[in-house]
């Protein structure tokens, strides 16, 4: 079929486009990277307590010194966690401002798909721990111990939780945040290792789901009109 736009393709600056737009997703991409390696070992460490008596028995004793890598540790991997949760934030923010003008169906999805990230407890929660951490003090934490059956995987009942009495003493709590830490007894808080799951769970599916589009958007029928590249099949 004869072509009759008369505008010239411009396949140079379809080059450029491409490769800029390559570049972020590639930030994106090794962003994605660091926060689930920091989740992960996050995730392991509190384990650890979890899975073995000993271990458990030792962090609910007295002797400080016996423990304190384990706290040490422990308040590395959340910083690191926390942390790699916020630069994913915000290099998928300008990887999203790239491709606004070209692809805004992408944006327009990635944003609802977004906002039910946004809307859980554990999401508003962690992200605000982060200033918790960096402005204001430690994590509280507390330990307890579920008694009686631990379930198939013979786990000890050990969890480490933040305190949630001691968290409200900070006054920069979001609405979220503080209502989600006000729903908790006096001696008791968030388990720590389940709400970094939830979290996390929910960031796989969101970001599954983004990557799928990188290739799409090369494809999207605004880009290549843009540009007047042909789409494979069009003569």
């Amino acid at each position: 079929m004869a072509d009759d736009d008369p505008r010239p393709i411009d396949g140079n600056l379809w080059g450029q486009w491409v490769a800029a737009g390559n570049d972020r997703w590639e930030v994106v991409r090794r962003s994605w990277s660091v926060f689930v390696r920091n989740t992960t070992e996050l995730i392991d460490l509190l384990k650890i307590p979890a899975t073995d008596l000993a271990v458990s028995l030792q962090l609910m004793g007295d002797d400080r010194e016996a423990t304190a890598l384990f706290w040490e540790e422990l308040d590395q991997r959340l910083h690191n966690q926390l942390a790699s949760a916020g630069s994913l934030v915000d290099h998928t923010r300008r990887l999203l401002a790239y491709y606004e003008s070209d692809v805004p169906t992408m944006v327009h999805e990635y944003n609802q798909r977004n906002a039910v990230v946004m809307e859980m407890n554990e999401t508003s929660f962690l992200r605000d721990l982060r200033n918790y951490l960096l402005h204001y003090d430690i994590p509280p934490v507390i330990q307890s111990v579920a008694l009686g059956p631990t379930g198939e995987s013979g786990g000890t009942g050990h969890s480490i939780k933040l305190s949630a009495q001691r968290l409200l003493a900070w006054d920069k709590w979001n609405k979220r945040s503080r209502d989600y830490l006000s729903s908790f007894a006096d001696r008791d808080g968030p388990v720590l290792g389940q709400v970094v799951a939830t979290y996390a769970n929910a960031m796989s599916g969101l970001f599954t789901w983004l990557f799928q589009q990188r290739q799409a958007v090369h494809n999207d029928e605004q880009v290549l009109d843009r540009f007047r590249i042909n789409r494979p099949g069009d003569r």
